[in-house]
């Protein structure tokens, strides 16, 4: 239930067009290939920060995306950036075009690839970074990087807007398709109560520990509280209306009490939105959730649970201590 992205995502990234020239450098670290071309302003700094527009591309085919026209910042700082691209981004001037590429071979090496994507020479991923300007003053950086969430705040209401209409004909004809009476929510999940459960009432500010299995429509799983056998090992316990879940898991679970089981039909923009998240959830992916309620929770309740949670980690981790210790001692004898 916890996936995100960030920057350094950057280094399995690429831009290929031009794949064929031999004009790349390698980083010191990774090797990851590099090159510069087009700008003539003054040069990047370390310490610095760097506005820029990035274009994620798939070997000379661009990967579109609604944020690309969006100015990023950010800070040439080894606390902040990689020391791959520390390295590039300070061989860098303003006005610069910084194309960086790895094969997709390199990348099969740390995790699986995108179902399009093809092994072998000459297949890479990238990104074309475009330097805008750069910043020397760092108490400008906070208001640039604002303006930049602001944008992409914008961009992603109008692609709600559209998506709503959309994600609900998917789902319609999904649940029509497969017979499942489901009922719809006042936001747009769709909720399909196989036992709407008999103890408390699940309300907004409480908190519910929840059995789940998280698919896409095409049934991929990618994402369950059960092991390989079917058994409960990690419920998710979060405070319903709060952050802790995607907005469509609290939206859908209020229709059900405790001992409550069900589907819940989410559509994206609800769930993970334009940007989708990991190679299971592509952008604009409605999903749908198997739940069952395991228990509902005052927040007193949840508090004191965390509470002993917590005390009980925080044995755990003395414990571990104090067996490092003694078998550093031993090693002594």
């Amino acid at each position: 239930m916890n996936k995100t992205i960030g920057l350094v995502a950057l280094a399995i990234l690429l831009f290929a067009v031009g794949c064929k020239d031999q004009n790349f450098k390698k980083t010191k670290r990774t090797g990851i290939e590099y090159k510069t071309s087009g700008g003539s302003g003054d040069p990047v700094k370390y310490g610095n920060a760097i506005k820029f527009q990035v274009f994620q591309y798939y070997n000379d085919s661009l990967m579109s995306s609604p944020f690309d026209t969006v100015a990023q910042v950010i800070e040439i700082d080894s606390t902040k950036l990689g020391p791959d691209y520390t390295e590039i981004f300070t061989s860098a001037r303003k006005g610069d075009s910084v194309f960086t590429r790895m094969a997709t071979d390199s990348l099969a090496k740390s995790g699986p690839l995108p179902p399009y994507a093809k092994k072998g020479a000459g297949q890479y991923f990238g990104y074309h970074f475009k330097i805008l300007d750069i910043i020397t003053d760092p108490s400008k950086v906070p208001a640039i990087r604002e303006a930049s969430m602001e944008s992409m705040r914008r961009i992603d209401s109008l692609s709600m807007i559209k998506q709503k209409s959309i994600d609900d004909s998917i789902l319609t004809a999904y649940l029509t398709k497969n017979n499942i009476k489901a009922t719809k929510t006042a936001k747009g999940t769709y909720v399909e109560i196989t036992n709407p459960g008999t103890g408390a009432a699940i309300d907004s500010g409480k908190a519910i520990t929840v059995d789940y299995r998280g698919m896409t429509l095409a049934g991929k799983e990618f994402d369950s509280s059960y092991d390989a056998t079917g058994k409960s090992v990690k419920p998710f316990t979060f405070v319903v209306g709060q952050r802790g879940s995607i907005e469509g898991f609290s939206d859908g679970l209020v229709y059900f009490k405790k001992g409550g089981k069900g589907k819940l039909f989410i559509p994206s923009y609800l769930a993970y939105g334009s940007r989708g998240s990991g190679p299971d959830i592509l952008p604009n992916t409605p999903l749908m959730f198997d739940v069952s309620v395991v228990d509902v929770l005052t927040q007193d309740q949840y508090r004191t649970k965390m509470e002993a949670q917590q005390k009980e980690m925080q044995e755990q981790m003395k414990k571990m201590q104090e067996m490092q210790k003694n078998t550093a001692d031993s090693n002594k004898k």
